[in-house]
């Protein structure tokens, strides 16, 4: 722990160097204090808002993001490397190969346990600024340590599903003696801990923050979505209840968030004429046994609606909680989103100006080269394979991530020889809009991703016991997969083909499948895809889903998994400098026995 608290005021001096302000509104205009230790700073509610504005700032940061993108989705079956990655960035390339190291700098959890260090320091501190400030009410510090605890525990969440086992606390180190050498908590202690934090202080978060001068009805939301609140603390714990396997409690969470959804609704377009909504403004959908829920849809006419509102404008009616960007280029007082930009889009790759670090696996973009679909993509009226994906040329052959990159995007009607098989053009870099500079939100958490959480807490309920409220339930849980996939297909009526002859499928296999499926179209590069193959192992209690679905990359790899032989192989080894400090710290076996030299 004494390196981690090094590795902590290091990244707080580097931080602060070349951060100024990040996101939108009053909230984060004013450039962030980092931890102060002396007594005459916490005087005042403004210093307690100080610090919160720097666990923000201190999540846009590139090095948080980018192990949000490695950690959730670079192991997964949906990225392959550039073909320059090799050269461009070694370490990266070696994770491609799912060749895993200690020396590896893509392991260090440093950047996580900065931002940890600081909550735990607001959570300490809260309290007393509030004895110094009659402004500063019981009612907001009961706020502050809700939101507080909220971004520590999204932290710890990242953390267990990356290592398994890590060292959890709660105290705010902020001396050098105050540090003590820990050993890592387990996977099921640190999940149990944080969901009992969540629930303690739930009722205490605000549900919205103020309004700035940044909000709008049409395109964009409350901006209070750049911040934790109670509809985000539901999201979370619904996914952490999810992996807990209380089932139950995740759908009441999910109900939660749809509810909270439902109303926001009323609230911005309830009293708006019918005739006045745009393509804009999220509709109401019915999925086939009755379930609805307002969601943006795509349709033929426009088929970027969803992409525009969700994705680029950004801090949409659908977000429960996101980072947002507004850097402007040089001079702004914002934070650039230099993470999703090397990553997925800014011409690292020298013989593709455009593309990233990493590339769209070649046979998720080839559907659209022989038009059968129906593999990856259900049907060639799914926006979201146009949304996600620049391809390089006609062929089909590769394509360029351009969500989390692109701010716009104007799909135009195929003309050419393969029109009956793929509708819309997007081979061209006209096709989006990708802005001068990185300024593309990062999305933890929204309502189409909490939907079909709930439908897999559903499924996970299901028994075959063949009673009529296990009929209801797998009502439930299809129409919440149809309204997600209806959404975004542009023909909706081809979302028929969810249904097998004309009705839905009531297969429990077949369900289980066909959610998976459409729950990796929908997120698709939004970090979510390793982290749902590792949940799904952890239920079988094997790594068989992972080496099927991750077959490619491990044919070959070489890598330290040897093909993913054991469970301990679905996480990633501790940092090999944080195990000669921390002897606590016991490396998994397969990893062990490792030597991959001093070379980092």
């Amino acid at each position: 722990m004494t390196h981690l608290f090094h590795n902590i005021r290091t990244a707080m001096l580097t931080a602060l160097a070349g951060i100024a302000m990040a996101s939108c509104g009053d909230f984060l205009e004013i450039k962030p204090r980092d931890i102060v230790t002396e007594d005459n700073f916490w005087n005042e509610k403004s210093d307690i808002e100080q610090l919160v504005r720097g666990c923000y700032t201190a999540m846009q940061s590139d090095a948080f993001i980018t192990r949000c993108v490695l950690w959730g989705e670079g192991r997964s079956e949906n990225l392959q490397p550039s073909t320059t990655l090799q050269s461009d960035d070694y370490n990266l390339y070696q994770i491609m190969r799912e060749n895993l190291l200690p020396s590896n700098p893509y392991t260090r959890w440093v950047d996580f346990y900065y931002v940890i260090n600081k909550c735990n320091t607001v959570i300490k501190m809260a309290p007393v600024v509030s004895q110094k400030d009659p402004s500063y009410r019981e009612s907001d510090v009961k706020a502050t340590i809700a939101e507080m605890t909220a971004l520590r525990s999204l932290c710890y969440f990242y953390l267990i599903r990356t290592f398994d086992e890590v060292p959890f606390y709660r105290d705010a180190v902020q001396q050098e003696n105050e540090v003590l050498y820990i050993p890592a908590s387990s996977f099921d202690y640190v999940m149990g801990e944080i969901i009992a934090d969540l629930e303690s202080v739930k009722g205490d978060a605000i549900v919205h923050y103020a309004k700035s001068d940044y909000d709008g009805v049409g395109k964009t939301y409350y901006s209070d979505v750049n911040r934790m609140t109670r509809t985000g603390i539901n999201a979370l714990l619904c996914e952490l209840y999810l992996w807990q396997g209380q089932y139950a409690k995740a759908v009441e969470c999910a109900d939660a968030v749809i509810a909270q959804k439902r109303s926001d609704y009323d609230d911005l377009f309830g009293r708006t004429s019918a005739s006045m909504l745009t393509t804009s403004v999220p509709r109401l959908l019915t999925a086939p046994n009755g379930t609805t829920a307002y969601l943006y849809q795509a349709s033929l006419d426009s088929p970027s609606a969803v992409f525009d509102a969700v994705f680029g404008t950004g801090n949409s009616y659908e977000s429960i909680f996101e980072l947002s960007y507004n850097y402007t280029g040089t001079g702004s007082p914002y934070i650039s989103s230099t993470a999703l930009g090397r990553l997925f889009g800014e011409g690292v790759d020298k013989g593709n100006a455009g593309a990233g670090h990493l590339r769209p696996k070649s046979d998720i973009v080839a559907e659209a080269n022989d038009g059968v679909f129906g593999g990856f993509w259900l049907n060639r009226y799914d926006t979201r394979f146009y949304n996600s994906i620049q391809a390089t040329d006609s062929r089909f052959s590769e394509g360029y991530v351009r969500k989390g990159v692109a701010s716009q995007f104007s799909l135009s009607r195929n003309r050419g020889d393969n029109a009956d098989k793929l509708l819309w053009n997007n081979t061209s870099r006209t096709d989006f809009y990708i802005p001068a500079v990185q300024n593309r939100n990062w999305i933890f958490y929204r309502l189409t991703d909490v939907m079909l959480l709930k439908a897999e807490a559903l499924w996970c309920q299901l028994t075959g016991d063949g009673s009529e409220a296990e009929a209801e339930m797998k009502k439930q849980i299809f129409d919440l997969i149809y309204l997600v996939n209806s959404r975004s297909v542009g023909d909706a009526s081809d979302s028929n083909k969810l249904k097998a002859n004309g009705t839905y499928t009531t297969n429990v296999n077949e369900m289980r499948d066909l959610l998976r499926k459409e729950r990796n179209r929908e997120l698709l590069y939004e970090g979510k895809r390793w982290f749902d193959l590792l949940r799904y192992a952890r239920r079988d209690g094997n790594p068989s889903i992972v080496r099927t679905s991750v077959t490619s990359k491990v044919q070959g790899s070489g890598g330290g998994s040897n093909g993913f032989p054991s469970m301990d192989a679905l996480y990633w080894p501790y940092n090999k400098d944080e195990l000669k400090v921390n002897t606590f710290l016991k490396q998994k076996s397969i990893y062990a026995k490792v030597d991959d030299g001093d070379d980092d």
